[in-house]
């Protein structure tokens, strides 16, 4: 008789890494992205125009959080995520920002605030370090990606606002990012 023995079942898991992350608040700018992206020239039809108007994609939306021209790589892998890029692409440790570009970016802050009348008024600077530069927590699965948002204690007025960012997907993703902010 050959019976087979009683090996223990066996379930492959791929290994899951989380990513630390400090511009996690960059996904409550969602619907202004694909608009950016295109005024700044960078995109055509809803795609990249190639892999470098991508790359620089990445430092704009760096731009957009913080109002630095200059970040290093392993700072970025929630905006690589958001311009569909692998994160082991490198990409441009800084840009050069013409004057309507910066104008452009912070105009696109400046009417966020004036849209988002309960957080009152703010400055752009303001805006970036009370909603923009938020930690977080980047985990990529099979299917997804997944985001979790520092929370803070005036994150209620999210409630009162038109964003939309609880599933992000725009055109040139290749996955969803799926958003936890708990508010």
């Amino acid at each position: 008789m050959n019976a087979k023995p009683n090996l223990p079942n066996k379930t492959t898991r791929a290994t899951v890494t989380t990513l630390a992350l400090k511009n996690a608040g960059v996904v409550l700018l969602n619907n202004y992205i694909p608009i950016l992206f295109n005024r700044l020239g960078l995109t055509n039809e809803n795609q990249f125009i190639d892999n470098q108007a991508a790359g620089k994609a990445v430092q704009y939306l760096q731009f957009l959080i913080t109002g630095q021209s200059a970040t290093e790589d392993i700072c970025l892998p929630l905006n690589k995520v958001l311009c569909g890029l692998p994160l082991a692409q490198s990409v441009p440790q800084e840009i050069d920002i013409s004057n309507n570009e910066q104008q452009l970016i912070e105009g696109l802050i400046n009417a966020v605030i004036n849209y988002w009348k309960d957080i009152g008024t703010s400055s752009v600077s303001g805006f970036r370090g009370n909603w923009l530069i938020r930690e977080g927590l980047l985990t990529e699965t099979e299917e997804r990606w997944e985001l979790t948002v520092e929370k803070r204690p005036y994150d209620l007025l999210i409630s009162r606002s038109s964003f939309s960012f609880s599933i992000i997907k725009h055109p040139w993703m290749p996955k969803p990012l799926h958003v936890n902010w708990p508010y």
